[in-house]
């Protein structure tokens, strides 16, 4: 099984994630994948956590992706596959893969393709991904059916390429495998997406600002026919909070939250007036993130 958990920056993601992800080491092996350049699951864990797993406890494993690393691994990709396909065409790849690292578009496409690994692997019961805000997260999930497109026209392109040079005898044509490959790659990911072993869920905080971006996020998710399986409304205060001021913007928030999505599960987390970092404290924190997966 896999979950998404995404929101808005600093609602308590990387520490929901964190919990779902000590919930499900429990019942088998898990790994939590954070996909925020910010990361802090090291932080919340209070151990070093890399780009290599890392193991935290029995069964629960954890890494962070690093951005830089995957850009250089994407570049290095790109330069093989042009040698080993590209080079009849005699083109300057080299100078163009010196300006990669300025480039967002190729940097997502590192990511995606770090993403997407973490995401199709079946050696663990449960992947949990801790993911940036919500719109590089957004790019992520959607990229698939973009690069598909992508891939459908520089698959038409080749084989005008081919035809035009005359080369069709030939029994194989390895720039139309690589696509093909890629294109294999690219469905098998949005498979995964819309089946029912992924769940996205949506973190908050009860504010207005948290509440409109959530809204933006699942009209989105909606027009491509994905489903937001949770929202978890996370630090809500008690009755005893001193400023009324924010209690009663909470409980209108709160009121918004059941009203228009009545549809999805919602799940409330309290404030438990503490950081929550290493382990006991995340255990604390668990007890209410069991709820979403009742």
């Amino acid at each position: 099984m896999k979950y998404l958990f995404g929101g808005k920056g600093g609602v308590g993601k990387t520490t929901i994630a964190a919990a779902s992800a000590l919930y499900w080491s429990h019942r088998g092996k898990t790994l939590i994948v954070s996909t925020d350049p910010a990361h802090s699951l090291a932080d919340i864990f209070e151990t070093p956590i890399g780009a290599a797993e890392t193991r935290i406890s029995e069964n629960l494993f954890a890494l962070e992706i690093d951005a830089q690393k995957s850009l250089q691994e994407y570049k290095s990709k790109l330069l093989l596959q042009y040698h080993q396909t590209l080079q009849e065409f005699d083109l300057n790849l080299e100078d163009y893969l010196e300006t990669i690292d300025h480039n967002p578009g190729a940097f997502e496409s590192a990511i995606f393709e770090e993403f997407s690994g973490q995401l199709l692997r079946d050696d663990y019961v449960t992947v949990i991904f801790d993911t940036a805000p919500t719109g590089t997260t957004l790019r992520l999930v959607f990229m698939p059916d973009y690069l598909d497109g992508w891939i459908k026209f520089l698959i038409q392109s080749r084989k005008g390429v081919l035809k035009l040079r005359d080369m069709l005898k030939r029994e194989k044509d390895p720039v139309i495998e690589m696509l093909y490959d890629m294109q294999k790659k690219f469905r098998r990911v949005a498979a995964v997406f819309s089946s029912k072993q992924t769940a996205v869920n949506l973190v908050l905080n009860p504010e207005s600002l948290a509440f409109e971006e959530t809204a933006r996020t699942i009209k989105t998710l909606e027009y491509y026919h994905l489903s937001v399986k949770s929202l978890v409304v996370n630090r809500v205060v008690d009755d005893g909070f001193p400023y009324k001021g924010y209690l009663k913007s909470q409980a209108e928030i709160l009121a918004k939250v059941k009203r228009n999505f009545h549809h999805t599960q919602q799940i409330i987390v309290p404030f438990l007036g503490e950081e929550v970092r290493g382990l006991p404290r995340l255990a604390r924190l668990q007890k209410y993130v069991n709820h979403l997966f009742e």
